[in-house]
């Protein structure tokens, strides 16, 4: 995968790390992406899980949050997660939030026409 295509499915994944309500345009543009870089399903939810999670939950965490997003930067020189986590750890509602919205991405990437 090019640098270009990584940063773009980086940049689409950190929107569901905002500290913001989570709208379906996002899911809907994170499937749209994933299309775009021609990546599948199951290549895609390992770099959420791998690459963008362990750098990004903390923001979940936070009481003041980022909400407009991470600079082009910042997601280059901070993804992908330094180490490769061998399981998905973390506070449980977190890791509950991110698959909901994981399958709210599948079910958007597998819509007609999304």
């Amino acid at each position: 995968m090019s640098t270009d295509d990584r940063l773009k499915i980086w940049r689409a994944l950190s929107d569901l790390f905002l500290d913001t309500e989570i709208e379906d345009y996002v899911f809907k543009y994170i499937a749209r992406t994933i299309s775009e870089c021609e990546l599948s399903l199951s290549e895609t939810e390992e770099i959420l899980w791998y690459e963008v999670y362990p750098v990004l939950e903390g923001n979940l965490r936070s009481v003041a949050g980022v909400w407009e997003g991470w600079p082009d930067s910042w997601l280059l020189q901070n993804l992908p997660a330094p180490v490769r986590p061998s399981a998905i750890h973390g506070e449980p509602s977190i890791v509950k939030e991110i698959k909901r919205c994981w399958q709210q991405v599948t079910e958007a990437y597998e819509a007609p026409n999304a």
